[in-house]
């Protein structure tokens, strides 16, 4: 069975250059999402160096629009989905300076579990902005990750830390609208397209708070800072983006929210490796939950989506970054 197609589709074959299986699809945002849920490493180790939190979400998308930014298509057909992926990269800037300021105040292990609730909001924008109703077992996959954050948070979502807590919500509303908009608005895009339209709109959001910052809180001080600034944009930002708009469209919203919930168990090991806290059998028992809910949820790419590729098949020789 092939898994990357590069025909011309004329033959009824998937759309050139991507993940034709939704099975290797659902592997490739497992694998995304682990990289992603290695942000900790280097979003505390910068905030601890005095880098300022919206500065450390600044950086994590910069690559990719320096990179990509003539992958940018703002006129002829792909221009709206390019608007909405501006917009999700907006959103997601917001979203993940809320994150990292989150866990410069609690444990990463606190954190994770009040960020993981985005599955939900994914299933919920998709539903409320789309008109996709959604099926019995995503909702059903949606409950079981939020069970699994709160029985990691237990206690904790009632102390000293609630107020930081509420405002990460901003965090997983931000992640699970850029999945429902991926999954519906950005199918004409190619991969690269897509990375390249949320990374600008990431930083084009963020600018003008990078701007009013003092420079010893934006530019590290040192060498070390600065290969974190680059790890942070390879391996949580460009990287596996790209991976995961490649193959989330294949599967939908719901199955991309359930298996980037992967992040959880991955966060928990982040903190108890590198940062040393401890972690507790209700951790581990919501990690399990987390893998029944991706392992529960189906595939059913969108709409939007399933037209995108038909429309590909029509052009020959067409290859998908």
């Amino acid at each position: 069975m092939a898994v990357i197609s590069r025909r011309s589709s004329t033959d009824g074959a998937p759309p050139v250059g991507v993940i034709a299986d939704p099975r290797l699809a659902t592997a490739g945002i497992i694998v995304a999402s682990i990289s992603m849920g290695l942000v900790p490493v280097f979003a505390r180790t910068l905030t601890d160096d005095g880098i300022a939190p919206v500065a450390v979400s600044f950086y994590r998308n910069l690559l990719g629009a320096i990179l990509l930014i003539g992958f940018l298509r703002l006129t002829g057909t792909k221009r709206n989905a390019t608007i909405w992926g501006l917009f999700v990269g907006v959103a997601m800037g917001f979203g993940w300076t809320a994150y990292v300021e989150a866990i410069t105040v609690v444990p990463v292990s606190t954190a994770a579990v009040v960020y993981m609730s985005y599955p939900l909001f994914a299933l919920l924008v998709v539903w409320l902005v789309f008109g996709q109703p959604p099926m019995a077992r995503s909702v059903a996959g949606g409950i079981i990750v939020v069970a699994a954050a709160a029985i990691a948070l237990g206690p904790e979502i009632s102390g000293e830390h609630r107020n930081q807590l509420l405002i990460l919500l901003a965090a997983p509303l931000a992640f699970g609208s850029a999945i429902a908009v991926l999954t519906e608005r950005l199918g004409p895009l190619t991969p690269l397209e897509r990375v390249a339209s949320v990374g600008v709109g990431s930083s084009v959001g963020l600018l003008p708070l990078i701007v009013t910052l003092p420079s010893h809180e934006v530019l590290p001080g040192d060498g070390r800072g600065w290969l974190l600034v680059v790890g942070i944009g390879l391996v949580t930002g460009i990287g596996p983006q790209w991976l995961y708009v490649k193959c989330a469209p294949r599967v939908g919203a719901a199955k991309a929210a359930m298996s980037g919930a992967i992040e959880l168990p991955t966060m928990f090991a982040v903190g108890a490796l590198v940062f040393g806290e401890s972690l507790t059998v209700a951790q581990g028992f919501a990690g399990l939950l987390v893998v029944g809910a991706i392992l529960l949820v189906p595939s059913r790419p969108s709409p939007a989506t399933a037209m995108a590729r038909r429309r590909r098949r029509l052009i020959p020789g067409r290859f998908d970054s």
